[in-house]
């Protein structure tokens, strides 16, 4: 039987007024039998019992309904754990009996592949923290994947890749160096448009870094016709993924023998997609305030001749310097350096923001 939190108090609220119900049930019937052995002209107490009894009807009428509501909220907990702010065991929590990713089909009637992605998604399930946090996060950046996605004609389910690359962490970096929400290590990053220096690393501008991993995606589709492979190679790298290709004479992902890694890789984004895709089927539930506003900014190009206070940028403009870099953490020095660039700027600001930058490129005798 599945357990969770409320329902043992509600069986205690239930056996209570059922032993009332009891109680008043004796009551009534010790009160109809002193009625028949009452004299009949003693009329008075007649109507005084009958008066009784009916007063009795009455509460365990409401005793009655008190139980059936009780038992109605029983059986909603059972349909829906959460209702009580609880979650049931991970043994009442099942796989989807089909799964796809980016269309493609997960042969679950073989029992590796079943194990290998129950594997995972218990593992998921486990990570409560985890879950709530992707859930939260994938509010403020799944709608601009989203748009990317659709406009760019790519499955829509290569945003969860980003979840399990990063957990959507704009700032996250791999012990192999991998940096970033699509975690690009730098060679790859520099070819698919991100330039690294040491005073700038395109590959954590959000905005950069998706259209760089959306030509990426694409590239690898092309060369394996198939999504798995795709995201397999995403992790392990194109030339490792073909060379076990040529090597083990097949394409299909679940049967190639790779890095231990890269093999869960792909089961792990089946299930960020099957627990977003309707979390609270598997006992996670946030309210509408709980999740993290949608990342909103508005995007300048600059050209410089010199190095640009960021400081100064985030005065002009009437944020703290804090949040300015937060949200160019593509610049990690105190000045945005001398070249071409994008910056990223709070809703709104962009109009002070060009009055700022025209006064400070005067000072310094260039229009």
């Amino acid at each position: 039987m599945v357990e969770w939190p409320g329902r043992e108090s509600l069986m205690k609220k239930e056996k209570f007024i059922s032993s009332i119900l009891w109680v008043g049930l004796l009551l009534i019937g010790c009160a109809a039998d002193r009625w028949v052995q009452k004299e009949p002209e003693k009329v008075i107490v007649r109507v005084e019992s009958s008066e009784k009894q009916d007063a009795l009807e009455g509460k365990l009428k409401g005793l009655e309904q008190s139980i059936a509501e009780l038992r109605s909220e029983m059986a909603d907990l059972k349909n829906h754990p959460r209702s009580n702010h609880g979650r049931a065991p991970l043994s009442a929590y099942k796989l989807p009996p089909e799964v796809y990713l980016c269309g493609e089909r997960f042969p679950l009637e073989d029992r590796n592949v079943w194990e290998n992605l129950d594997r995972e998604f218990l593992l998921a399930l486990e990570s409560e923290a985890q879950v709530l946090l992707w859930m939260k996060r994938a509010r403020r950046y799944f709608p601009h994947i989203e748009k990317r996605l659709k406009e760019t004609g790519l499955p829509d389910d290569l945003k969860y890749l980003a979840v399990i690359e990063s957990s959507l962490r704009p700032n996250a970096v791999s012990p192999t160096g991998a940096s970033g929400i699509w975690q690009f290590i730098p060679p790859t990053g520099e070819k698919y448009g991100m330039r690294k220096n040491k005073t700038l690393d395109e590959r954590f501008d959000f905005f950069k870094a998706t259209e760089g991993s959306l030509t990426y995606l694409r590239c690898l589709y092309e060369q394996f016709e198939s999504w798995t492979l795709s995201m397999a190679a995403y992790n392990a790298g194109e030339n490792r993924v073909q060379k076990e290709i040529e090597l083990q004479k097949t394409k299909n992902y679940f049967y190639l023998d790779l890095p231990a890694e890269t093999e869960r890789y792909v089961y792990k984004i089946a299930v960020a997609k099957i627990i977003l895709s309707d979390p609270e089927r598997f006992g996670f539930h946030l309210e509408a305030n709980d999740f993290y506003d949608p990342l909103r900014v508005e995007r300048v190009e600059i050209e410089l001749i010199q190095p640009l206070p960021i400081i100064g940028v985030a005065r002009a403009i009437g944020y703290s310097y804090k949040e300015v870099k937060e949200l160019n953490l593509h610049l990690p020095e105190e000045t945005i350096p001398a070249g071409i660039h994008v910056l990223n700027l709070p809703p709104g600001t962009s109009g002070l923001f060009w009055t700022f930058f025209s006064n400070w490129k005067k000072t310094l005798g260039y229009q």
